[in-house]
């Protein structure tokens, strides 16, 4: 555990770079509302990019880019299919359903884990991985259209945001994360640089370029904030603070878009953040025990 000031530094790095993934996401879903969501996803990977590349002028970080290269590349393509569906899905669906839904990728990461790495859960472990899918389905409630193909949209991030996290444990100890985020921009700009070079819809007003500026920096700040914080503690305590995003999408939910708090997904969601730490805590302490 870190120790007091580190430990506070720690908790403003992540509990600041997972709300700044929230604001990424609802600036997203409302320029979806203003531009072709292709466009909104082009500036996400863009500036992200051209912000990295700063980044990288100016601290000069040490960055290894052919360790690991094959799964950097997996893990890539994976971040930039979860972020273009995520995009997508923030157009058809309510935003605080998109997180719940989301919740279901550290499940994932935990059964593809028990199955291809042996890293068997606890009895307790399990119990509590139920407890959390329980809470999501209720919250979710009827407000998901179950027999609707627009599902799709929603079901995909959090399928390959669990392929990513597991491919980074199976290079665990051996993966630089400055490398990851440089691949996934870089690949990102290239696919939609080209799609929207045949497919530009022009921008009613200049301000929309500003949001896409803010798109990119956001998505540089929420990861760099989340390395710093991993840095200083470790992958598993940080991970605690990834379910304050249910937190912020509600309020965000709520005075930006204006939907009205549902007290049922309120319980909902209390029990997938409660649940899901408690899970968390659990197998960590395993494995590091």
């Amino acid at each position: 555990m870190p120790q007091q000031t580190s430990l506070i530094n720690v908790i403003l790095l992540a509990a600041g770079g997972f709300f700044m993934f929230v604001c990424m996401d609802s600036t997203a879903k409302y320029l979806g509302t203003v531009m072709p969501v292709t466009q909104a996803i082009w500036g996400r990977f863009f500036f992200h990019l051209v912000s990295l590349i700063i980044f990288f002028l100016i601290f000069k970080p040490k960055v290894n880019l052919k360790k690991n290269f094959k799964v950097q590349i997996i893990r890539s393509i994976l971040m930039v299919t979860a972020t273009s569906f995520m995009f997508y899905s923030l157009q058809k669906f309510d935003l605080v359903d998109i997180y719940v839904v989301f919740f279901t990728a550290p499940l994932i990461v935990s059964l593809l884990s028990a199955y291809f790495l042996k890293d068997v859960l606890s009895a307790k472990g399990i119990f509590l991985m139920l407890l959390s899918f329980g809470s999501i389905v209720y919250s979710l409630g009827p407000s998901m259209r179950i027999f609707s193909l627009d599902l799709i949209f929603p079901i995909v991030p959090p399928i390959c945001w669990a392929l990513y996290q597991f491919f980074t444990k199976v290079v665990s100890g051996d993966n630089d994360p400055f490398a990851a985020i440089f691949y996934t921009s870089i690949l990102g700009a290239i696919i939609f640089s080209i799609f929207i070079f045949f497919n530009w819809v022009p921008l009613e007003k200049n301000i929309f370029w500003l949001y896409l500026v803010i798109l990119g920096v956001a998505g540089f700040i929420s990861h760099s904030l989340i390395i710093y914080a991993i840095q200083l503690s470790n992958l598993s305590f940080v991970t605690n603070f990834q379910y304050s995003q249910l937190v912020w999408s509600t309020i965000i939910n709520f005075l930006i878009f204006g939907v009205p708090f549902d007290y049922n997904k309120i319980v909902g969601v209390i029990g997938i953040i409660v649940f899901g730490i408690m899970f968390i805590r659990t197998e960590g302490t395993k494995k590091v025990n």
